[in-house]
């Protein structure tokens, strides 16, 4: 009987010590560090993270991977490699075989051609790696990004109510919108909200003075190109607003603007992502969409480290937005102050 009871106690003990390492080794919710991961999500753990994004020179995704890497180094317990699929769905499938063969936790898909998300997302299933999203969505797997339609139509709103000031009630501009309708449903939403936006701000905005002007991949290079051939369909003297994808492609529509030798006190230019600040200072831009790219590390590495420690993730993670311009640009970057 005696032994019995010390049987018992024993395992009683036993328990007690693998409940409570179960609860120290069990991850912190991740949703406490989403924008501002410390060491402490860690939880004593170490991950290694594959990151696949679209470019390694276009300006906001430099950003990007300048912030992603800084993320890592500062949360101490995060190993990141990123790699560029240069807007390549065939690339994108290599990247993510790489990141299959060195056995990484979790993925992050910065990829932005909609047709190649669905094949992106059967390759990591099939790996049983966890994968999240941002820029293009991807079927089944958390997006972490802005509004896009609520973005668009920011700059939209924002655009006319300058023009309004700028020029007076009577005049109504142009709207020239870089598409780019191969990034899926959430370019298509970004670039339709400007439209949406100049309405609220003046209804019945005339449909005949819209022109889309494809960027073919958000190719600066061929976005100046389309946009020459857009102004001349424009009266010389007509007063211009326009938009791009990102603040790459707004500024190459800027300069077939200027090529064209109109007068540029008749434009106006919202961009997306606000990662070309000079751009606002000097007036080429009259503002951005600011994104804030430098943080997306910290909203896409702890939703990541979510999935992989079995936590409940949502469809979409909304980043924060707001429109800059010279006059509030210092507030978030004061040393890009104007």
């Amino acid at each position: 009987m005696i032994a019995r009871k010390k049987i018992t106690s024993v395992l009683a003990v036993a328990a007690l010590l693998l409940s409570v390492q179960n609860a120290q080794a069990a991850a912190p919710d991740w949703k406490q560090f989403l924008g501002k991961p410390t060491k402490e999500l860690c939880a004593g753990k170490t991950y290694k993270l594959g990151f696949d994004i679209f470019s390694d020179n276009e300006s906001f995704a430099l950003i990007v991977r300048k912030g992603m890497l800084a993320t890592a180094k500062a949360m101490g317990c995060v190993k990141v490699e990123i790699l560029s699929d240069n807007a390549d769905p065939i690339k994108v499938q290599e990247n993510l075989k790489i990141f299959i063969q060195k056995k990484y936790d979790g993925v992050m898909a910065a990829q932005v051609v909609a047709a190649a998300a669905p094949g992106a997302v059967r390759t990591m299933k099939d790996a049983k790696i966890p994968m999240v999203a941002t820029f293009v969505v991807h079927p089944g797997v958390p997006f972490v990004d802005v509004d896009n339609g609520k973005a668009g139509a920011m700059a939209g709103a924002g655009l006319m109510k300058e023009a309004l000031r700028k020029w007076g009630k009577n005049v109504e501009p142009y709207l020239l919108i870089g598409s780019l309708k191969e990034g899926g449903l959430n370019s298509i939403q970004r670039m339709d909200g400007y439209y949406v936006g100049v309405n609220q701000v003046q209804p019945n905005f005339p449909s005949n003075r819209f022109i889309d002007v494809p960027t073919q991949g958000a190719d600066p290079a061929k976005t100046n190109v389309n946009t020459g051939n857009a102004l001349q369909t424009i009266p010389k003297d007509a007063k211009i607003i326009l938009g791009g994808i990102n603040d790459d492609n707004t500024v190459a529509m800027v300069q077939a603007y200027k090529a064209s030798g109109r007068d540029m006190n008749n434009l106006l230019a919202v961009g997306q992502g606000a990662s070309l600040l000079s751009n606002i200072c000097s007036g080429e831009l009259y503002g951005s969409v600011a994104y804030f790219p430098e943080n997306y590390g910290k909203y896409l590495i702890p939703a990541v480290m979510g999935l992989i420690n079995k936590q409940s993730v949502p469809k979409h993670v909304v980043l924060p937005t707001v429109l800059l311009t010279a006059k509030n640009v210092g507030k978030y970057y004061p040393k890009s102050a104007c």
